[in-house]
């Protein structure tokens, strides 16, 4: 809209990828959004998904977050946007006392980022209702058992993929910490947000290349219709810190400083090929599957659970619905549509022979792989001479989720003290 009654906007507030303005009384038809990105005035379509009455009130819907002091009683706040104070309490007492005793707060815990970092509803308390507004209320900074907050549920398709994992921005301290799974390692471990992160700077987006400087905070440029503009990437390193020196860090070397002596390629060595390739611990572990863009398979956002999007996944819930860290962007090549490309990396990470009952004769086989595949199990008692054992197409194994393959019972080892078997894909060929 180039006419848009810009008098009538009380405040305007950024952030990322867009910049909306938000007004104290509705014009009529709609509120208006400025975008940054695109340089025009346009209405805001649409309505949360959480509003009951079909309206954009943003000091219930937003403001718990987007702003610091943020009095819900009042429905007021201090400042816009996330002030020194949001993070660290008031600090009025410790400007007055000239930063000689009271100090303010440090609070270094998940939940410290987390009760902004969610897709939550409050709790009642006090003369407040549930789920009264789209944020959580009453967090006490320095207390994170004090968090209370009603989840965005895991079955929710607008927030989460089928496996868990987030698929929307704002969602880290659930893949964390979501009531209803349990925790990451990571938050086991008290593995917390500022450990990684530096929370006083934000990520620089780089590599665009539509005309803008290349430094830019935000989260995408665009929206990249049919490929006509490149999506930015996140600098390396970006707000990374290290976790006991707190310089500057890429998320290469971020993860070796716990995990020293793992390698950033750890299973992805099938091949030559695959040793060769550049890839990292988050490629796989930290997918950037947030928002993906259809087009290009590049997303905004990195997930925070911590753990590879399995191809299995991708078969069960349907390759459409669920990304896999193998094949979403990755490897393309391997397959003419995303359910041949995720059955092909099913095949690489899961293909393996276990024995069932290690002593009991005959000996008896699991062979692991992927469904309508087919394997041969070959048997030696001195990886000389291999005898072919059986071929067989892997189906559904029993009481064993997410998994596919068939059990054997090898007639040749009665009586054998030791015997070993390999495996290998006979169709479609590897």
């Amino acid at each position: 809209m180039a006419n848009s009654p810009t008098n009538d906007v009380h405040w305007v507030i950024g952030g990322h990828y867009k910049e909306e303005s938000y007004i104290r009384t509705n014009w009529t038809g709609s509120n208006i959004a400025y975008r940054v990105t695109q340089f025009e005035w346009a209405p805001i379509t649409g309505t949360y998904a959480n509003n009951k009455d079909a309206t954009r009130d943003w000091l219930v819907k937003c403001a718990g977050c987007h702003t610091t002091g943020y009095d819900p009683a009042k429905r007021t706040f201090s400042e816009l946007n996330i002030g020194c104070e949001a993070c660290h309490g008031p600090g009025g007492d410790h400007v007055n006392d000239g930063g000689l005793s009271i100090f303010p707060v440090i609070d270094r815990s998940t939940e410290g980022c987390g009760h902004c970092h969610i897709r939550a509803e409050s709790v009642a308390s006090g003369s407040f209702t549930n789920k009264q507004f789209n944020f959580p209320i009453g967090y006490v900074l320095g207390d994170p058992s004090s968090l209370r907050f009603i989840p965005e549920p895991l079955t929710a398709t607008a927030s989460f993929y089928p496996d868990g994992t987030a698929n929307r921005h704002r969602e880290q301290y659930l893949e964390m910490n979501h009531p209803n799974r349990t925790p990451s390692k990571h938050y086991q471990q008290g593995v917390s947000c500022t450990k990684c992160h530096n929370p006083h700077t934000a990520g620089i987006l780089t590599n665009y290349s539509g005309g803008f400087p290349t430094n830019i905070y935000g989260i995408k440029i665009y929206d990249n219709v049919n490929n006509t503009t490149n999506y930015v990437g996140w600098e390396s390193g970006g707000n990374l810190w290290h976790p006991t020196n707190h310089t500057p860090i890429t998320k290469e070397a971020l993860c070796n400083t716990c995990h020293s002596s793992v390698s950033s390629h750890h299973v992805h060595q099938f091949s030559p090929a695959a040793s060769a390739a550049k890839v990292t611990c988050v490629d796989c572990h930290m997918p950037d599957v947030i928002n993906i863009d259809p087009v290009t398979l590049r997303a905004a956002l990195p997930s925070h659970r911590f753990t590879a999007m399995m191809p299995a996944n991708s078969m069960k819930f349907g390759p459409n619905g669920q990304p896999n860290s193998c094949t979403y962007r990755c490897h393309q090549g391997s397959g003419a549509d995303k359910t041949a490309r995720a059955r092909w990396a099913d095949s690489i990470i899961t293909l393996k022979a276990s024995p069932l009952v290690g002593t009991s004769h005959p000996f008896q086989v699991r062979v692991v792989g992927t469904p309508e595949y087919q394997y041969a199990l070959d048997a030696t008692a001195d990886f000389a001479t291999w005898t072919p054992l059986t071929t067989n197409t892997a189906a559904a194994l029993p009481n064993y989720s997410l998994r596919w393959g068939f059990e054997f019972s090898d007639p040749g080892s009665s009586g054998a003290e030791k015997r070993f078997y390999r495996v290998r894909q006979v169709s479609p060929a590897p």
